[in-house]
């Protein structure tokens, strides 16, 4: 049972790529304060879990009833992840002043719960892992994302740690980097996506 579990649990993990959005995360609420970077890493989190959640119960059905692939799906997150690794780079850095409680709930559901926590891999996996399972398997999923999704919210809610301790050029080295590794990751995905479409 415990085997089963950790199984799912940690691909389910990596896929989600919580250690990997750290950069990003770092970027995107360097301008919020402490109650708040908790509150978007939880609600983003959540979130995230919940879409994993549902594509792996309904994925197929919903996947043949829209006519959609998997291949059209990495190209939509792969332009989607495209579009923010270029602000990231051309403008410094992600700009959600202005209106801090719009712009909150924005970065929320994209870029971080979707496609950064929730994307074609965490959402396959998911679906397949699901399909395969037999009877009561299937919680074993369940409290698999639901663990990933509390551990990773964990983890980026003490992300501003890493910035306090790191400091202010650190970080915005980090989102330079991460910037250029999340347009490689983009462009990855797009052209998967295409490839499995043609060929």
């Amino acid at each position: 049972m415990t085997a089963k579990f950790f199984s799912l649990f940690i691909p389910i993990f990596i896929l989600m790529d919580f250690i990997g959005t750290i950069p990003v995360f770092i970027a995107l609420t360097k301008k919020f304060g402490r109650t708040d970077r908790i509150r978007i890493a939880f609600s983003s989190s959540v979130i995230a879990g919940s879409i994993v959640l549902v594509f792996s119960v309904l994925g197929q059905e919903i996947m043949t009833y829209f006519y959609i692939s998997i291949d059209a799906v990495k190209v939509g997150g792969g332009l989607l992840l495209l579009y923010i690794a270029f602000q990231m780079i051309l403008s410094g850095q992600l700009n959600y002043e202005n209106n801090p409680l719009e712009s909150r709930r924005s970065i929320i559901v994209s870029p971080l719960a979707i496609p950064m926590l929730a994307g074609p891999g965490s959402m396959t996996f998911g679906m397949i892992s699901y399909l395969k399972l037999q009877g009561a398997e299937k919680f074993y999923l369940i409290a698999a994302v639901v663990t990933a999704v509390i551990a990773g919210a964990l983890l980026l809610s003490v992300s501003s740690l890493i910035d306090r301790l790191l400091g202010q050029e650190f970080t915005k080295g980090l989102e330079k980097i991460m910037a250029i590794i999340v347009s490689f990751i983009s462009l990855e995905m797009i052209m998967s996506g295409v490839k499995g479409y043609f060929y």
